[in-house]
């Protein structure tokens, strides 16, 4: 599933690109730092999200695996970067 950007992430004209695995994208924007956003499904079905500072680092932030779908967790991992960054 192609993540939906959010609104914010288009007016501060950040941008979203693959980044090797399927459910992770390299983000960044104008004077915004780059950061690796994804998702992970667990074995019970769920979903979580983190963000990363390189593509294959350990992550810097993260949530549980509660989230029932992959858009709901996409949604939070590009609020993770933009508390993150932005913020």
């Amino acid at each position: 599933m192609s993540p939906i950007v959010p609104f914010w992430f288009k007016q501060r004209q950040c941008k979203a690109e693959a980044a090797g695995e399927d459910s992770v994208l390299r983000v960044n924007g104008p004077n915004l730092g780059e950061a690796f956003v994804g998702i992970a499904r667990g074995e019970n079905g769920s979903w979580r999200a983190f963000l990363r500072q390189s593509v294959d680092g350990p992550e810097a932030l993260g949530t549980d695996l509660e989230f029932g779908s992959a858009g709901d967790a996409w949604q939070v991992a590009f609020e993770l970067y933009r508390t993150s960054t932005i913020v």
